[in-house]
């Protein structure tokens, strides 16, 4: 195993690059509904400078804000610096989980009870974050995973979810089918 925060430390260029410009945000979903700076990839990148240089410390709260990203990249695309941000959040991740700091987050949820293992799932995971593990049970990797949700919505048995409040599961979305069409009704 690496030393502390290695894979973070091979970033420290990238996150000296970063020039706080805040277009990276400007795009960001999860930044659009919480309006928390930490929750931005400009936030993001603060913390894990802050874990590198020791001002910030591992906890709970500094994982979840890691693993709540959707990996979608639109913070890559608008940074003026070329910044990969969704790369660093990818090895911070990695990093919190060594140290036992693994939340859920935006990653999806597979129930063991209801998956038929049909494998439908791995197939379609772009990532590569789910696969099987020796005793047949489905496994995600919260690192890999980028909460996308076609899993999700490729699972015959519905077997598969996110969590709520990331505008991500069932009933989220049909809420917002359903006043989008009473909107429209008017």
């Amino acid at each position: 195993m690496k030393g502390r925060f290695e894979r973070l430390r091979e970033w420290e260029a990238e996150l000296n690059i970063c020039i706080r410009c805040g277009y990276c945000y400007e795009l960001c979903h999860l930044f659009k509904t919480s309006h928390w700076e930490a929750d931005t990839p400009r936030g993001q990148l603060l913390l894990a400078y802050g874990l590198l240089s020791g001002e910030v410390k591992p906890s709970l709260y500094v994982a979840e804000r890691f693993f709540q990203c959707f990996n979608c990249k639109n913070c890559e695309k608008n940074c003026s610096a070329n910044v990969p941000v969704t790369d660093i959040i990818r090895d911070v991740r990695a990093e919190l989980r060594e140290l036992g700091l693994e939340v859920q987050g935006s990653t999806a949820i597979i129930d063991d009870e209801l998956c038929s293992r049909c494998g439908i799932c791995i197939s379609v995971c772009k990532a590569e974050a789910i696969s099987q593990g020796e005793d047949g049970k489905l496994l995600v990797d919260r690192v890999k995973c980028e909460g996308c949700g076609v899993c999700t919505a490729t699972c015959p048995s519905g077997a598969i979810t996110q969590s709520p409040g990331w505008g991500v599961s069932q009933r989220e979305l049909r809420g917002r089918v359903l006043s989008s069409i009473q909107g429209g009704a008017r």
